[in-house]
């Protein structure tokens, strides 16, 4: 039986705690906000029944707006990911744009939305590093799948200059059931010389779409 450490228990932690937020974000966001727009319903037909009363129902309509965004502030400061407001594809656009690398997307597979997060948590978290790992001047990301979703984040420098930052992406992206592979590939230069570059596999499984 593999022994576990420290490392291991964090990372089990983090997911955990990754699905707590993400349930928390949806119960304010699709319980608590729908109560609150049913008030804001009832108050505009009270106004309207009992047209004396407008006032008073136009001072608590505004109140409860006010709830209402800081509801909606909260739901979006505990989503775990930006994946459950602009969708996975818009995510990964808007983090390409980010770290100034190429995207390819071609994803039709269907993911749990908790799936979907620890996907683009992991692929995240890989290219944050490679950005930042020394030497690296291209970067690029390509994800794929029909029946299920594979991500290659591949840059052009050996891994080790984000070694501890790579580590801790696969402990978190392997607790969140996805398999998370490392490899080496060679990289031409200018100067036609071969330096060592590197790849990066994650794979999770999918369901594939209707009548699919």
């Amino acid at each position: 039986m593999p022994k576990h450490t420290p490392a291991d228990e964090l990372a089990r932690e983090c997911v955990a705690l990754y699905a707590e937020l993400r349930r928390a974000s949806s119960l304010l966001h699709d319980e608590a906000g729908a109560l609150l727009a049913v008030a804001g319903l009832r108050l505009q037909l009270l106004s309207t029944d009992f047209p004396e009363a407008g006032a008073r129902a136009a001072e608590v309509a505004e109140a409860l707006d006010g709830v209402m965004e800081q509801v909606r502030k909260l739901s979006r400061q505990l989503e775990p990911s930006p994946v459950r407001r602009t969708g996975l594809k818009n995510a990964l656009l808007d983090l390409a744009a980010e770290f100034g690398v190429t995207l390819h997307y071609a994803v039709t597979a269907i993911l749990a939305p908790v799936a979907v997060d620890a996907l683009y948590r992991a692929i995240a978290r890989v290219v944050a590093a490679a950005s930042a790992a020394p030497g690296v001047t291209r970067v690029a990301i390509s994800v794929r799948g029909a029946r299920s979703v594979t991500a290659r984040i591949v840059w052009n420098a050996p891994a080790r200059g984000a070694g501890t930052d790579l580590a801790a992406a696969a402990l978190l992206a392997r607790y969140s059931g996805m398999s998370f592979e490392l490899a080496g590939k060679p990289e031409k230069t200018r100067q036609n010389k071969t330096n060592q570059g590197t790849i990066v596999v994650i794979r999770y499984a999918g369901r594939r779409p209707a009548g699919g």
